[in-house]
């Protein structure tokens, strides 16, 4: 029952039939599957467009296909979430770690002791180009919290009337932000390809007073020890462009340069 259960979340998807479905998470990333289909399926994908033809309306109650076109369903997705975020892992400790596999798999014969690398290795290698392709997240009660304590935002946006109209969150490319100096160490580059800092937006729209809203956003790892993320995706900078009969302003809601005073990035050398 709880499976159709609205949930308010933004992914990206592998199967073009669920860009509609944007409330509900994928099964990729979380491990977690939303069903909302029937028991008996198509014998094929859902389409992305209705296909009028009443003829070619055909379904199977086949268990095997079934199962079949389920987990299909599943693997693409987990698949297309790494698949897109692959050169994340393209940094020489993951190379290494790869060559070090195919080594651990020629000599896999001449000892116990290189079965037992051969093994760990490859968990470690498959565990790391995994979480390198996650999709990245936001808290987004934090975020609506945050925005609604403007007055400024408060005043044209209510929590009962306003609606998302779009979202999107995505790693950041590169060495280049000038804020994070740290990543760009012969060590933070040896084990990284980008800051993992993420940007996105948030265009959000009011349905009383016909406000429309972009807030952009960019987030950084933080950590308040040395070992472990605290947030992984703290947001250091964040801004709203408001438009509103006619008139637009920008609203800064959190300045990276004061942020910034009190708060270091936590670069990943693992």
């Amino acid at each position: 029952m709880l499976t159709n259960t609205t949930v308010r979340n933004f992914r990206k998807n592998a199967n073009p039939q669920w860009y509609n479905l944007r409330h509900k998470p994928s099964q990729g990333n979380d491990h977690l599957y939303y069903h909302s289909w029937a028991v008996n399926h198509a014998n094929q994908d859902e389409p992305k467009q209705t296909n009028r033809d009443p003829k070619k309306f055909e379904y199977s109650n086949a268990i095997f296909r079934n199962d079949y076109l389920e987990w299909r369903l599943r693997a693409s997705d987990y698949i297309f979430q790494i698949g897109s975020r692959m050169h994340r892992s393209n940094d020489a400790w993951t190379r290494m770690l790869a060559g070090w596999v195919g080594l651990s798999f020629m000599m896999f014969s001449q000892a116990p002791i290189w079965k037992l690398h051969l093994l760990a290795s490859s968990i470690t290698l498959y565990t790391r180009i995994r979480d390198k392709g996650a999709e990245p997240t936001l808290d987004e009660i934090w975020f609506f919290d945050t925005i609604f304590k403007n007055e400024k935002i408060a005043g044209l946006f209510s929590p009962k009337t306003f609606h998302v109209i779009d979202f999107d969150q995505e790693w950041e490319a590169g060495l280049a932000n000038p804020y994070f100096p740290e990543y760009r160490s012969t060590t933070a580059k040896f084990f990284n390809t980008d800051m993992s800092t993420t940007t996105g937006s948030y265009k959000i729209g009011d349905v009383e007073s016909g406000a429309t809203m972009t807030v952009h956003f960019k987030t950084m790892p933080y950590s308040n020890n040395k070992f472990n993320f605290t947030e992984p995706f703290m947001v250091y900078d964040m801004w709203a462009e408001i438009s509103h009969n006619g008139d637009y302003h920008v609203e800064h809601l959190i300045k990276a340069e004061e942020h910034l005073k009190t708060k270091s990035i936590f670069v990943l050398w693992h």
